[in-house]
């Protein structure tokens, strides 16, 4: 099988009105696509949900593993544009906001998601922090939930 790496790319999408518009503003940046490297996004995204289901890890890395999924699918959906961020303060929650609206995700999903970043910085922060079995049962079902959803809104980013 060969992978494009150009704008013939099946999996590439017209950017959004909104999309255009953070680009021209300089909150994203043009990047050159290539379906390899789609396809890693996703790929990060399976092996990360993997790892945070992993009951032999302890729940703050299961936490940090299903919250660093649900980021990789959102950044791989923002790739599928031919867009990335910048490296700036901020970039995180952008590419979550985006990407949730990319994957039709619902506006309370997002203010979850948008809560268990803040949540993960508290833990990345604070190496006492605990971790409880509810808050990890919850990252893991909603990048569960936006995978799902992906594969709804980018059939071809899973052939």
């Amino acid at each position: 099988m060969t992978y494009a790496t150009h704008a013939s790319s099946t999996l590439l999408h017209r950017l959004t009105t909104q999309l255009e518009l953070l680009l021209l503003c300089g909150q994203l940046q043009k990047a050159p696509f290539n379906e390899i490297e789609a396809l890693r996004f996703l790929s990060n995204t399976v092996v990360f949900l993997g790892y945070a289901e992993t009951p032999l890890l302890g729940r703050k890395k299961r936490y940090e593993m299903a919250h660093d999924g649900i980021y990789s699918l959102c950044l791989g959906a923002i790739y599928l544009q031919q867009l990335l961020p910048l490296d700036q303060d901020g970039n995180r929650s952008l590419v979550l906001q985006v990407a949730f609206e990319l994957l039709e995700l619902t506006v309370a999903d997002l203010h979850r998601v948008l809560n268990a970043d803040r949540r993960r910085e508290e833990i990345a922060c604070n190496p006492e922090a605990v971790v409880f079995e509810n808050e990890v049962i919850e990252m893991v079902g909603m990048t569960s939930r936006a995978l799902q959803q992906a594969r709804r809104v980018y059939p071809d980013w899973f052939l």
